[in-house]
């Protein structure tokens, strides 16, 4: 997660907030449909040029806020937490499995290869010449 100003969390950046010149119903759409779309769009404009978006997104990303938030929606900003507690689960398991993997091996082009069969043996049939 990205700091805001400062280890104890200060949120002095959000005055420095390109949306701080804005109308604040813009950030904050009532639905998903009607004008609303093109209220999240306009706010992710500001949101492009902002000197702050990465401790605004930081913000967002850490609390449960509505609204557009270093260029995201609450719905976007949801799909991240997701994928980054995959992500941390993922590398937790493989360092719990010493970052080996089980498996068959698989060589280059992505199929398993069959059991007592090396690389360098090649695809099935080769070296046997014409059938």
């Amino acid at each position: 997660m990205l700091p805001s100003d400062d280890d104890t969390g200060s949120m002095t950046w959000m005055s420095r907030g390109a949306c701080q010149r804005e109308d604040p119903e813009l950030f904050f759409p009532i639905a998903a449909n009607g004008p609303a779309p093109e209220k999240i769009k306009a706010a992710k404009r500001v949101c492009r040029c902002c000197a702050v978006s990465a401790a605004c997104l930081s913000f967002g990303l850490s609390t449960p806020q509505d609204g557009i938030w270093g260029g995201t929606t609450r719905g976007e900003r949801s799909a991240m937490r997701k994928r980054r507690a995959r992500v941390a689960g993922h590398i937790s398991r493989m360092a719990g499995a010493g970052g080996a993997t089980a498996g068959p091996a698989v060589p280059q082009y992505g199929r398993p290869r069959p059991a007592g069969r090396s690389a360098a043996a090649g695809p099935p049939g080769a070296g046997q010449g014409p059938r």
